[in-house]
């Protein structure tokens, strides 16, 4: 008889085990989830703070064909600070991805090496030269320019008229 409370003695410390290791994977699990949940709702923040708007007008001439430079003004007209070189801008050409190599901004409404906060204006100059298929300048015709600054897209059209 006294095999009987051994056996029910091991199953019992086999049944704590599993279920230690059970409720172990399980808290692993929801502390992923949970960090998961919180990074998404970092990123959801800042793609909700951010906001920038091209202030150039496209008839002023923004193309200069003697330095083959697109210069844009863009304004953070959002809550979210950003970098104050345009670095943190994603850029497209009439199609075609611009190198960061190719762009240099400027802030021309604060003091050198502060963020580019809201109000403040960007001047961001492309070396058309720098893109596939355009040494020697743009064409004749419309042109189009993406902005992207987390998540936040922006679209510029301009037109060059007897440049070349």
């Amino acid at each position: 008889m006294a095999s009987v409370p051994v056996s029910h003695l091991i199953l019992f410390i086999a049944s704590l085990v599993i279920a230690a290791g059970v409720v172990g994977t399980i808290t692993t699990g929801v502390d992923r989830v949970s960090a998961a949940v919180d990074d998404a709702g970092l990123d959801a923040t800042e793609t909700l703070r951010t906001d920038v708007t091209i202030i150039s007008d496209a008839n002023a001439g923004v193309y200069n064909a003697s330095t083959q430079n697109v210069t844009l003004l863009i304004k953070n007209t959002g809550t979210y600070r950003l970098a104050p070189d345009g670095s943190g801008l994603d850029v497209v050409f009439d199609g075609s991805y611009v190198p960061p190599s190719a762009i240099d901004g400027e802030l021309v409404s604060a003091d050198a090496g502060a963020a580019w906060s809201r109000g403040d204006v960007l001047r961001l100059t492309i070396n058309v030269n720098a893109l596939d298929g355009t040494s020697g300048g743009l064409d004749d015709g419309d042109h189009r320019v993406y902005v992207t600054a987390n998540g936040d897209e922006e679209l510029f059209q301009f037109r060059v008229e007897g440049s070349n």
